[in-house]
């Protein structure tokens, strides 16, 4: 029970913090994008290119397919986490190469096997903001989060 706790909480809390960041920074950087379309874009991935047309409700199945993501991943992160104890030790450097695994993972597999309108994959500037969000919004505060759930309550390390 306690990797279920550890990976709800990481994956509601980085997938948070992610989408906040995504709705925040791509229509800072890129002209015409706005929260609505960064979330129709994740609809997308099963509407695909229907999502732009579909507002709101498009937003929100993006938003809401965008959280089952993020608690996939967490979960995963927990699961591994309170198997590999060097992990949690190292939480900072774990949450950097969950970051980066996520990110590829989801360029890699998730996209090309989604309805997704595929172009010629990120440039220099959308792959150093999304390895950028991956790791430092996402990655590492999941690896904080699933390292204390999984620590809260059990023994001290011996001394």
């Amino acid at each position: 029970m306690r990797i279920v706790k550890a990976g709800l909480a990481a994956g509601l809390a980085s997938g948070a913090l992610d989408i906040i960041a995504a709705v925040t920074v791509y229509p800072a950087v890129y002209s015409g994008s706005t929260p609505i379309r960064v979330l129709q874009s994740v609809a997308s991935g099963v509407q695909g290119a229907a999502a732009r047309e579909g507002g709101v409700p498009s937003a929100m199945l993006g938003l809401a397919l965008h959280f089952l993501i993020a608690l996939v991943f967490g979960l995963v992160l927990a699961a591994a986490m309170s198997r590999l104890a060097v992990s949690q030790r190292l939480w900072p450097l774990t949450g950097t190469v969950f970051g980066v695994c996520v990110y590829f993972f989801m360029q890699k597999v998730v996209l090309p096997l989604s309805m997704v309108p595929m172009g010629q994959g990120p440039d220099a500037k959308a792959l150093a903001i999304g390895l950028a969000i991956h790791v430092l919004i996402f990655g590492i505060p999941a690896a904080f989060i699933a390292r204390h759930f999984l620590t809260r309550g059990a023994a001290p390390p011996p001394a």
